[in-house]
């Protein structure tokens, strides 16, 4: 009995596993070679004279209670419950470190079949459970990080199904990581049951896997509500050993704020592209009128009333000034057309056309007029604001063919949070915004990205120009003001147009009238470029009583006047001319004579020009096209003004 004894003591202190035995009382009767080992040496008689909770746990009692809650004791489940337990705990170890052990737990039977006495074998498992509580903090880390950073992130499988998903992808699609892992990344990005390169679009995660190589591209997803969102989409292959790509990285960038403001820059770049186009058509055209106009009036003064001609020449004229008008508005749509300013009242400019707008729109039209409490003061030019207000009174009206309701508000708002996130170029401030809105057939997205520019238009042929609301972006940019469109198909459209507000009350100033004048024999110095023009401007001043003195250049005209200083009164100077233009012949000439009176004349605005704020009192501006009555009566006006 003994030998075969000593036969499972060596057995038993040959496997690699502790062993304990341990009886009801707690009490260690047995501890096998490797169990002694992990206890850092102690013999079987140290072990054997120990309680197993002061050698596992360091504890003087067994567990109580409400440890027995959290936790699962083999010694109880075995002597209470007859159980056999698999736990892993961490124990304390006789030199005060810590061993997470993983132990088997088997009750031992009598013949009558009570437990008297419990085996534990024990595994230490305290460098795995080690590398694994690392593994878990670093997952943790690592989801973080990714949580942190406002990029989506996802893990996609070869069958495109969503294997892991940061915080910011979630909240980019709108689903929790529940709702998303496991799923199709073309279900949840884009809400389609099929890849999205079986719909011909461009797929960063296919490429990936087909090539290995990483690709990027720009997608337009849906959220849950089915609004779009462009994404910048960039995927990174994940490898195994043998370079097979197993998973594919893909992150997602939420680009469409950005994707607004350059669009929004795009079409600002575009409008002044073509204001600048239509500004520089504006000014040769108004060279060819000046001259349509100018012949065609000296030849009517020369006819007799009864002059049976008369009439075709009143109707070149005519046609002259509706060609005339076509210039102006191209030259507001570029923003370079002559503004009168003074401090407005919005509400006032309102009113005053109330009357008129019934009669412009019809009676099956309803007009709603709500006006802001007390006095909307901008800075503006009264006439521009009406055509803005006239312009978009019509394209409503045109909107309602069967009827429908106008409604016109006008209120002092600040540039909120919201306004100034949309239009990043708006300067912080008061603005008195004006609103248009109609319940007609309403703009689509293609319409809406249009509706300002020069000749475009959605109505019949003859029905449109095309310029009215390209007329209305010009004057509201001159007026440092911001104009807004919302609209859909079949709801109406509304705009909105904010103008800086200021402080200082209304001032009416008396306007001139220009009369025509005859001219006291003086002389006036001319440079003009073209020929048809030059030969024009001398007629017209020589027929008005003026003696000329005419220049092909600045160049020319800085020469003759040092020639002729003394005799010279008055200088008529094209703005636009080779060699100098208007403005640097008259820096030349007023360093000869100061205080020279000048006349600018040009196909563009004074607004166009740098260098002529400021100017002496007794230099004036001219924009052609200008008839000879209204030529005469500036030069005259101009010669009588007070020396400045």
């Amino acid at each position: 009995m003994n030998e075969i004894n000593k036969y499972k003591q060596e057995i038993l202190d040959a496997v690699s596993d502790g062993i304990f035995v341990i009886d009801r009382d707690f009490n260690i009767v047995f501890a096998n070679k490797a169990m002694l080992d992990l206890c850092n040496g102690l013999t079987a008689e140290d072990v054997n004279k120990k309680k197993c909770h002061d050698l596992s746990h360091g504890c003087p009692t067994p567990c109580p209670e409400e440890c027995l809650q959290e936790i699962i004791c083999p010694h109880a489940e075995a002597f209470q419950n007859g159980r056999a337990t698999s736990v892993v705990h961490t124990h304390t170890m006789p030199d005060g470190a810590k061993k997470t052990f993983h132990i088997a737990s088997f009750p031992i039977r009598d013949e009558k079949g009570h437990v008297t006495h419990l085996i534990q074998i024990l595994r230490d498992v305290t460098e795995m459970h080690q590398t694994k509580e690392a593994l878990i903090k670093s997952e943790e880390f690592i989801k973080k990080i990714l949580d942190t950073v406002d990029e989506g992130f996802i893990v996609i499988d070869p069958e495109y199904r969503i294997v892991s998903a940061n915080k910011a992808y979630c909240e980019q699609v709108k689903c929790t990581a529940n709702n998303i892992v496991g799923e199709h990344c073309y279900d949840i990005s884009h809400h389609r049951d099929r890849p999205c390169f079986d719909a011909g679009e461009e797929c960063p995660p296919a490429h990936t896997f087909k090539t290995g190589e990483p690709c990027a591209a720009v997608h337009t997803h849906y959220d849950s509500d089915g609004n779009p969102v462009y994404i910048e989409t960039k995927s990174y292959p994940m490898k195994d050993a043998s370079g097979k790509v197993t998973a594919v990285i893909e992150t997602l960038n939420n680009i469409t704020e950005k994707k607004t403001l350059e669009d929004q820059l795009r079409h600002a770049q575009k409008m002044e592209a073509v204001g600048t186009l239509a500004g520089g058509i504006a000014h040769d055209f108004n060279n060819i009128l000046t001259a349509i106009m100018g012949y065609a009036n000296i030849v009517q003064m020369k006819m007799q009333k009864d002059d049976p001609e008369r009439d075709d020449v009143t109707q070149i004229l005519e046609s002259a000034e509706r060609a005339a008008k076509l210039t102006h508005s191209l030259l507001a749509f570029s923003s370079q057309q002559v503004m009168n300013t003074q401090p407005l009242n919005l509400n006032e400019i309102i009113r005053n056309m109330e009357r008129f707008t019934a009669r412009l729109i019809g009676e099956n039209i309803e007009i709603r007029t709500m006006l802001g409490e007390g006095e909307v003061i901008m800075m503006a030019d009264s006439g521009q604001i009406e055509q803005v207000m006239m312009n978009l009174i019509v394209n409503a009206r045109d909107a309602m063919p069967k009827g429908g309701v106008l409604t016109i508000r006008s209120k002092v708002v600040d540039a909120d949070e919201e306004f100034l996130k949309s239009q990043s170029y708006v300067k912080h401030g008061r603005y008195a915004l004006v609103s248009v809105s109609d319940t007609g057939i309403g703009m689509d997205e293609e319409t809406k990205r249009r509706i300002f520019e020069p000749f475009f238009t959605t109505k019949e042929i003859g029905r449109g120009t095309g310029l009215g609301l390209a007329l209305v972006y010009g004057i509201v940019k001159q007026h440092h003001g911001y104009i807004l469109v919302d609209s859909e198909p079949g709801k109406g459209t509304l705009f909105r147009i904010y103008f800086p507000l200021i402080e200082p009350p209304v001032e009416r100033k008396p306007t001139k009238k220009h009369e025509h004048l005859p001219g006291g024999g003086e002389t006036i110095l001319v440079a003009e470029d073209d020929d048809t023009l030059r030969k024009l401007l001398q007629t017209v001043l020589t027929m008005g009583g003026y003696k000329t003195i005419m220049a092909e250049n600045g160049d020319d005209a800085v020469l003759k006047f040092k020639e002729k200083k003394d005799d010279i009164q008055l200088v008529l100077l094209d703005m636009l001319m080779p060699k100098k233009n208007g403005k640097e012949a008259y820096d030349e000439i007023i360093k000869i004579k100061t205080g020279i009176k000048a006349i600018f004349i040009s196909g563009y605005t004074a607004n166009g020009f740098k260098g002529l704020e400021g100017l002496e009192k007794n230099v004036a501006f001219v924009s052609k096209p200008i008839t000879p009555g209204d030529l005469l009566s500036r030069v005259r006006e101009t010669l009588d003004e007070e020396d400045g």
